[in-house]
Formats: structure tokens, sequence, C-alpha cells
């Protein structure tokens, strides 16, 4: 798919926040194992015609992409988790310690540079903005998701900019669970899984996020969408 190589290239060559914000973020172009995908996060689920896109947070930092080559540990926490919650929304995927290519969904993130300094660093808000205008809204208009969903803060803050949600809470500890229709998308927000996300929305709210989620993604599927 042409468009997919573009959006590709796009994000190879892409230095605006790097430029922007020196000695705090890099490009994974930079490292020549940088595979060519869009999203490091699709390399577990990146479905082409999906009929759920799931924007996270961002993939790591520096010292998390080199030490596995561009790709996620197979006991990453965060995918253990997201396994669950699709796996308990009815979604069936493969443990993401194994490549899918069949289950309908793509992951990405708000950012998909990745972060010098701490796994647990902060995402300027400049950094998110940025790569949803570059980044998300191109690749949100090629995939044509019926069903979005925002993860924790920094993929709620990019979801809710790229489909222009103005009327919906900023913040995600009062957005998550709620649910928009966009662009003839329904559009969730959700806390993000990973095991500090868990603290600050439970493990049973998650859980009854995710199976509404999976209700809509459901009846998508019966009426033959995305």
């Amino acid at each position: 798919m042409a468009e997919f190589e573009d959006l590709i290239a796009a994000r190879k060559a892409c230095r605006l926040c790097v430029e922007r914000s020196p000695g705090r973020i890099r490009s994974c172009a930079e490292f020549d194992f940088d595979p060519d995908v869009v999203s490091h996060w699709e390399q577990w689920l990146g479905h082409r015609r999906p009929k759920l896109l799931v924007v996270g947070q961002d993939f790591g930092n520096v010292g998390y992409f080199v030490r596995c080559r561009g790709r996620d540990e197979p006991d990453n926490k965060t995918n253990e988790n997201l396994y669950r919650l699709l796996i308990a929304a009815g979604i069936a995927v493969k443990h993401p310690s194994q490549r899918d290519i069949e289950a309908p969904v793509f992951l990405t993130n708000s950012i998909l540079c990745i972060k010098e300094g701490p796994m647990a660093g902060s995402i300027l808000s400049s950094w998110v903005d940025a790569c949803t205008e570059r980044h998300l809204r191109p690749l949100l208009r090629l995939l044509g998701s019926p069903v979005a969903v925002g993860m924790g803060n920094a993929g709620w803050r990019a979801v809710r900019a790229a489909f222009a949600l103005k009327e919906a809470p900023r913040l995600i500890s009062h957005a998550a669970g709620s649910c928009w229709v966009a662009d003839r998308t329904r559009v969730f927000a959700v806390g993000h899984c990973s095991p500090l996300g868990i603290i600050n929305r439970p493990w049973p709210q998650q859980l009854a996020d995710w199976r509404r989620i999976g209700a809509a993604v459901s009846v998508v599927s019966r009426m033959g969408g995305g």
C-alpha cells in the first residue's frame, strides 16, 4: 500500500520535536535497526483495515528501544494487561510475544519518537500535538477504523485533538469510561493499562471500559463495517 509507505517515510524523516527539544527526545530512524513501520507497537497488532484503533502513550525510551532493537520485550507488562483486556472484551488476539496479522486491531502511540532519560519520563504536550497533526491524522484517514480508543493522558490528548472533541473532558481522569461519536467513529477514552495506570483506574473499571469497547467492535463486525 503506497499510502502506508508514505506514512512510514514521513515518520522516519520527521525531526520536528527532536529539534525543538534537543537532548529530550530522539527519532527512531537514527538507528539502523529501526523497522519499516508507522508505529513500533503495530509489530504486535497492525491490521491495515482495522475495526479498532488504539492510541497509547509512547514506545519507551532510548535504552529500551536499543536493548530490544526496535521491538517490545515479550513480557512487557502493558502489553500483557492489554492482551487480557482485549480478550475480556471478546476481541481474539494472539499473545503479544507473537505478531498477529489477522486480528482487526491497529496499535499506535501519541508520539512516534523515543524519550531520552527514564522510561517513566514525561511526555511534552507539544510532542503529542505535533505528532497528532503530522502523523496520527493521516493514519486515521488511511485506516478508517470505526472504533478508536485514546489510552492514558497522552493517548487521550492525541485522540481528542485528532477527532476535534472539544466538548469532551481534557483530563483522562474525567473522560475515562466515556464514549463520543465523531466522523462516524465511536471514540472511547480509557485509563492506561500499565501497572501505574491500573493504580489510577482500577482493574475492574478497566475491564468494564474494555467490554463496552468490545461490544462496539462486535456491532461493527455484525454490520460489516471497518
